[in-house]
């Protein structure tokens, strides 16, 4: 049951406070004739949902999510008693409650299709093809618990996890990366579920299908308040909702951790919906789409373009079709109003992050196919997809149905009278496939399909939708939408393996838990030593945020090793720093665990950590610093010289550490120097195997032994393949203190 309500809750909440919220809006409306005129029931309704959602992230930027999310469910529960009160013979009633309940099982159903990708029964987190969910699962727990438009001063304050850019966050005034709506859209979907961890937060992006679905119910007009519960192309409209949300480049989102691009392309699905649908009353539907790509700037700030152009386009094709300038011009200048009051105070910053985000991504190297390949392959990239770290990133199957896709498009918006908007996104598409290409810009290939993508399954839904009108043709529309959704099946079997190929960096339910045990205030030193590459990396980082946000803080050694994750560069030394550390957390990977972790039993483990409780600060803790290659089972071998970091509280008197080690092929008389801190070192013969005893003082020390000789290698002595420098082998590291004589008998 449990498991059930991770399902069911975010569409839950997303529903009730956009759905019900609008039709309270809507309702409210028909009382005021000068907002009703020319509004059918319908266009009412979608106008009101983009009132609403300009307002729930507006509103978080300045108030914290639990104030507005919970007040705007309150509000739709509202709305949704007043439509049940009015009946279905209200056509507005009636649409309310009928998208209110389709678009949760939609999201219930795209959110249960996440949730079995990744795991999420089974794991707290599992990574796609890249590292960004540590900074959405980061900004949805901020979007709950804080405002957003806050200095970068307080975020770093609150969190301890730096300002925007540092590693961890992109939170804050000013901050270079815009996705502070889709922060407030993943906060609202997490609602009833407050502990939701990073998977199950990834999941909730299934419920921006309520998107294409809103987008296709103006094309349902004239249908509602007949009497009957489902209306004449109901279920087509939830079915090309779904195939829409479902499309290979959506999902490339979201398996590449892209999460505020899959937000925001889902909203440009429902653009090019409403773009493309004749409405009642034209002013209002300007200010529906210039309305909704402000939001779209908020959510994901680089997409505001691909939305204004689209926004553009639909101005331009009504007002050729009407020839009509004065369609142009006030198309123009409403959408534009609209846009710009949305936005607000975000618009300058989105200049200045479109310009700097440029300038970074352009340096960078990323997985790229199309540009390395046949000009015309392009065609079929909007319903083929990328599969990032894929091989091939587009299998040859996927090229020719995607180019049979396109043609099907072609033939439908000439057969449907949509020629002119088909010939304007091909022109739009291939403006920009044609800069990418000649620039060789790797970074735009994959963003460019994840953002024309949608638009262009859209077009296709739009006209599927549209020709499942006419009698006879029903047939066709479905076996057009399976293709659609078997292409996005295929994807989905290709996308699998990769994602299943992470699961040495998952992080377990139990760790989870864990990390849950320390308290505000508390101190949690990490022990990475049997952690390495990406499972190091992404554990530590994930660890790090979950702690951080519940108001511990977290202390590591001075490791001496190349920055990898996104914690590294704000949390190498930070040991330093402690002042009673009372928890030790080691981090492990199969066939490997540290050598310094206390003899004692951890209150939680599993075979990928320990979490061991020092009292309260009461007891020492012994974690490797520099000069330590990756643990081994047992035993962890250094090169060259290594440290050792300790940390004692004032109550361990008479503190030593003892280091059981066993050199490499030692000299004869070999020694090796000793230093604790900036004490003279000491120098000690060592035999094939030794105990170093060293006394150190309260709080941190760093401890460095050197050998006197000069190390060597396995292979460069002949004995095995292995080209590493090794010095010793340590199999054991702790800190005993001195019993005091009273309690000797």
């Amino acid at each position: 049951m449990h498991y059930l309500w991770q399902i069911l809750a975010p569409g839950l909440a997303v529903c009730l406070s956009v759905v019900g919220v609008a039709g309270l809006l809507a309702f409210a409306g028909e009382r005021s004739r000068r907002i009703a005129l020319g509004l059918a029931p319908l266009q009412r309704l979608a106008l009101a949902s983009v009132c609403v959602l300009a307002l729930l992230l507006n509103a978080n930027a300045w108030l914290p999510g639990y104030a507005v999310f919970y007040t705007l469910a309150v509000a739709g529960l509202a709305g949704l008693v007043w439509a049940v009160l009015r009946g279905r013979g209200d056509p507005l009633a009636h649409a309310v409650l009928w998208t209110f309940a389709v678009g949760w099982l939609a999201c219930a159903l795209m959110v249960g299709l996440l949730d079995v990708l990744f795991a999420t029964r089974h794991l707290w987190m599992l990574e796609g093809t890249n590292h960004d969910l540590v900074f959405f699962y980061g900004g949805a727990k901020w979007a709950m618990q804080h405002p957003l438009a806050i200095t970068q001063t307080v975020v770093d304050a609150t969190w301890g996890l730096g300002q925007c850019g540092d590693g961890m966050q992109f939170i804050g005034n000013g901050c270079v990366v815009q996705r502070n709506g889709a922060y407030s859209v993943l906060g609202l979907a997490s609602m009833f579920i407050p502990d939701a961890g990073p998977n199950q937060v990834r999941s909730m992006v299934g419920v921006c299908v309520l998107f294409p679905l809103l987008g296709l119910l103006p094309g349902i007009g004239g249908r509602f308040g007949k009497g009957r519960w489902w209306p004449r192309g109901g279920w087509l409209a939830l079915v090309l909702a779904l195939v829409c949300a479902s499309s290979t480049t959506i999902l490339l989102s979201i398996i590449n951790e892209n999460i505020g691009t899959a937000i925001a392309a889902s909203m440009v699905a429902m653009v090019v919906l409403w773009g493309l649908t004749p409405m009642a009353s034209l002013p209002a539907k300007w200010l529906m789409l210039g309305g909704v790509s402000g939001c779209i700037g908020i959510i994901y700030g680089e997409a505001a373009v691909h939305a204004c152009v689209l926004v553009a386009l639909a101005v331009v094709v009504t007002a050729r079709w009407k020839r009509s300038w004065r369609t142009f011009f006030a198309g123009g200048i409403l959408a534009v109003l609209a846009c710009v009051i949305v936005l607000n105070r975000l618009l300058p910053e989105l200049f200045a992050s479109y310009v700097q985000v440029s300038g970074i991504v352009a340096q960078s190297s990323w997985p790229s196919w199309y540009i390395h390949n046949r000009f015309w392959w392009w065609f079929a990239a909007p319903f083929a997809g990328l599969l990032m770290t894929g091989q091939p990133a587009v299998n040859p199957e996927a090229l020719v149905l995607g180019m049979g896709l396109m043609l099907i498009t072609a033939l439908l918006a000439w057969r449907e009278g949509r020629w002119r908007f088909f010939i304007g996104l091909l022109l739009i598409s291939g403006l920009l496939v044609a800069y990418v290409q000649s620039q060789g810009y790797q970074y735009g290939e994959h963003k460019l399909v994840q953002m024309l993508g949608p638009a262009w399954s859209a077009l296709l839904v739009w006209l599927l939708a549209r020709r499942g009108r006419r009698r006879g043709k029903l047939e066709m529309v479905l076996l057009v939408a399976s293709v659609l959704a078997a292409l996005s099946a295929a994807y989905l079997l290709r996308a699998r393996p990769i994602i299943l190929s992470h699961m040495p960096s998952a992080v377990s339910h139990s760790m989870a838990s864990a990390l849950r045990l320390p308290q505000p205030g508390d101190e949690v030193v990490i022990d990475t030593a049997a952690v390495t590459d990406a499972e190091r990396y992404v554990k530590l980082d994930f660890a790090i945020v979950e702690l951080h946000q519940r108001g511990v803080r977290v202390r590591s050694a001075e490791r001496g090793q190349p920055a990898v994750g996104y914690s590294d560069p704000l949390f190498e030394g930070s040991l330093a720093k402690a002042t009673s550390p009372d928890w030790l957390l080691v981090l492990r990977q199969g066939g490997a665990d540290s050598v310094t972790h206390p003899g004692m039993t951890p209150v939680r483990e599993d075979p990928s950590f320990s979490l061991y409780s020092l009292r309260g600060g009461q007891l020492p803790v012994v974690v490797s610093g520099r000069g330590w290659h990756p643990c081994e089972a047992g035993h962890c071998w250094t090169a060259g010289t290594f440290s050792v970091e300790t940390f004692v509280p004032a109550s361990c008197k008479g503190a030593r550490l003892h280091i059981n080690l066993e050199a490499f092929q030692p000299p004869a008389a070999g020694q090796i120097e000793v230093r604790v801190g900036d004490v003279a070192p000491v120098r000690q013969l060592i035999a094939a195997g030794e105990e170093i005893d060293v006394e150190v003082g309260p709080g941190r020390s760093v401890v460095t032994l050197e050998p006197q000789w000069s190390v060597t290698s396995p292979q460069a002595l002949g004995i095995s393949a292995d080209a590493r420098s090794l010095f010793a082998s340590v199999t054991g590291a702790d800190v005993r203190c001195r019993i005091p004589d009273a309690v000797v008998e």
